[in-house]
């Protein structure tokens, strides 16, 4: 029972980080003036129009078996945007993980109120709020790695001149099949274990500390 518990609060967890972090880029592509999440339907508050089917179903496998990834996706028309493909898709791709590290932050209080025994909550959803929290804040710090299609490529991108975008452009185009790599070889090389305990958990520690202060229960 604790199981088919810990998949559906995955579920939910990842489709609302998914649901917000594509709306956010959705949102922000449109006051650039890009109306091309609005034409394919992505302006919207059901997760499932921000993904394909191959991602739902990886979700439910995700959620089943606890390993595994998921991803949604916002159709964006960079030379429509009004800041440029350069500038302006980097906005846009920095919208995604700054939308799941509020929402992290949203959740953070009713946890650490729990935590400090400030609010009463049944241990289903404490665990709830605490999976939607840890993932929100996984997809915020994953996206921004400068792995080709994670949104932290695009920013990193901006850095770059014009003809070393050009010349990076094969090691890109490869970026997906590095990224399945990655998840494939994680339960040998652990690498998601290194990205977890140098990068995913000082944040999620420092949220978790910085609400408990602001909330005056620490």
């Amino acid at each position: 029972m604790n199981s088919l518990q810990n998949a559906i609060n995955i579920i939910i967890a990842l489709l609302l980080g998914i649901l917000v972090h594509e709306l956010a880029h959705a949102l922000v592509a449109t006051w650039q003036g890009d109306d091309t999440p609005r034409r394919a339907g992505h302006l919207s508050l059901n997760p499932f129009r921000h993904m394909d089917q191959f991602g739902i179903i990886m979700l439910f496998l995700t959620a089943l078996t606890s390993f595994g990834f998921t991803y949604g996706f916002t159709p964006v028309n960079p030379r429509m945007l009004r800041y440029g493909p350069r500038y302006g898709h980097a906005l846009v791709a920095i919208a995604g993980p700054i939308a799941n590290i509020l929402t992290a932050i949203v959740f953070a209080v009713p946890v650490v109120l729990a935590q400090y025994g400030t609010l009463t909550l049944s241990p289903n959803l404490f665990n709830a709020l605490v999976t939607i929290y840890s993932i929100n804040v996984f997809l915020g710090i994953f996206n921004l790695l400068p792995i080709p299609p994670l949104d932290g490529w695009t920013v990193f991108s901006m850095f770059l001149s014009p003809r070393m975008v050009f010349d990076l452009r094969q090691f890109v185009q490869y970026g997906p099949m590095v990224l399945l790599l990655l998840f494939m070889l994680n339960p040998y090389l652990h690498i998601f274990s290194y990205i977890s305990d140098y990068l995913i958990s000082p944040v999620a520690n420092g949220i978790l500390n910085g609400v408990a202060h602001l909330t005056g229960v620490a």
